[in-house]
């Protein structure tokens, strides 16, 4: 059972995460055991798994919180943007002005500050809107709250909360609690807030070395991608590559194995030998050198390397996400494609993250189809919509099917595969399974196609 438990001084906020809870529910998020009740304090407190969490605010007019709380937002705060990060640790500042951005006329750019909640860096959500669009802080408020208590970390919980409460700009919030409506789910890559690779003032530098370059991986087909098997051992890629794998990646996890070079090499050969896209985990610096397909990164392992020798080298790059923060900051890098995970509980590699599950997956996938990808050369595009993505962790026989119908481009296993007594008939499963699901979905859009154009003909 969760509670979440609003004080009295702001309990005009029951209503609406009452409706934001309602708006989970349609999408899938089990809100059945989300109990509301009354604070004793003036703190929402927010109870999950037998913990609490105090969540204070400035919406409630004058108190003046001095400690006791695990986090604060400040919406009225009038601090500038250096000011926010000198701030302590547990203090979230929503709708900074941000004074030095260039500012259009019809545009207005904030700033969302908050530092990270195990390693202390300051992070910020860069927030474009409307100069006559109305922000109501308890929209925004409800929608942390609720978000929380459904185990988003924060920063996804801010990033999604400003995506909500975009739509929400131009609905008043009688209408919100008379019509029993919160409008939709954001899924609009227009909607959502940038996360800030760069900010002197903010002292953020992500570390991804660019130099000043722009960065833009070559792109890939959807369909070109398939079951993707990531194996540990060149062993494996010289037994699956012959079986009809086009995707397939080598992480090695020890980067002092003693053959870790020559095993790279040859992952490199046999891909160049089978015409199939080889990627190399981690290890970009002997990829570049040895000429590889592609490199697939991990979000620790963005900041360790060099993404403008990485682009100038023609190679591919995959990069791992944990959530709508993650993906929308890699998403300014124009990575090839992007790995969404873990879906389940995987044993394969420790994992600073919880697992996904499906419905969040689903909603992932959503926003992604709504993202611009690809790139312009000679003054010809290539842009198109929805970056190829790849489902991965704890994904077998037994659970395939579902992960396949969120819509995502690709299925990567590892045990499903390695821990098989025969590897050919897994394949031909998985084979079978994506094979069925994309025929369907290109009959249903086929259909689509047909039922306009016989309105357009009427």
């Amino acid at each position: 059972m969760s509670k979440i438990l609003i004080p009295s001084s702001l309990i005009e906020l029951t209503g609406l995460v009452q409706q934001c809870l309602l708006l989970a529910k349609e999408q899938g998020f089990c809100i059945e055991e989300v109990e509301l009740g009354v604070s004793p304090t003036q703190f929402v407190q927010l109870v999950r798994d037998q913990q609490i969490t105090h969540v204070a605010t400035d919406l409630i007019d004058g108190y003046d919180y001095e400690s006791g709380y695990s986090y604060a937002l400040y919406y009225r705060s009038g601090l500038s943007v250096e000011a926010c990060a000198e701030q302590s640790s547990n203090t979230i500042y929503i709708g900074i002005a941000d004074g030095l951005a260039c500012e259009k006329k019809d545009e207005v750019l904030q700033l969302d500050v908050w530092r990270h909640p195990i390693n202390d860096e300051v992070r910020a959500l860069s927030v474009k809107s409307k100069p006559n669009s109305v922000f109501e802080p308890e929209y925004h408020f409800a929608w942390i709250v609720v978000l929380t208590v459904l185990d988003f970390p924060i920063e996804d919980a801010l990033t999604l909360a400003r995506g909500m409460t975009t739509q929400q700009a131009n609905v008043s919030r009688e209408t919100v609690l008379n019509e029993k409506s919160m409008t939709q789910w954001a899924e609009q890559f227009n909607e959502f807030p940038t996360p800030v690779l760069e900010d002197s003032r903010l002292g953020i530098q992500v570390g991804w070395s660019a130099q000043g370059e722009s960065v833009n991986f070559a792109s890939l087909t959807k369909q070109s991608l398939g079951l993707y098997p990531v194996v540990d051992d060149v062993a494996w890629i010289e037994r699956l590559l012959p079986l009809g794998i086009n995707t397939i990646q080598l992480r090695i996890k020890n980067p002092q194995q003693a053959d870790l070079e020559q095993q790279i090499i040859r992952a490199i050969e046999l891909g160049r030998q089978y015409q199939a896209q080889v990627f190399i985990n981690d290890y970009w610096q002997l990829a570049i050198k040895h000429g590889a397909y592609g490199v697939h990164l991990g979000q620790e392992d963005i900041e360790e390397s060099n993404l403008a020798q990485l682009t100038k080298a023609g190679i591919r790059l995959g990069l791992s996400t944990h959530g709508y923060y993650e993906l929308l900051r890699i998403v300014q890098i124009h990575p090839s494609y992007i790995a969404l995970g873990h879906i389940f509980p995987t044993t394969t590699k420790q994992m600073p993250s919880k697992p996904q599950g499906l419905v969040r997956l689903a909603l992932y996938q959503n926003l992604i189809d709504s993202i611009p990808y690809g790139f312009t050369h000679e003054g010809a595009s290539t842009l198109t919509l929805g970056y190829p993505t790849v489902a991965i962790g704890g994904i077998d026989q037994s659970n395939a099917d579902q992960v396949w119908q969120t819509g995502v481009s690709s299925l990567a296993v590892v045990r499903a595969i390695t821990l098989a007594q025969s590897p050919k008939p897994v394949i031909e499963f998985f084979n079978q399974l994506m094979k069925e699901r994309q025929s369907t979905f290109t009959d249903s859009i086929s259909i689509a196609i047909n039922e306009e154009r016989e309105q357009h003909a009427h």
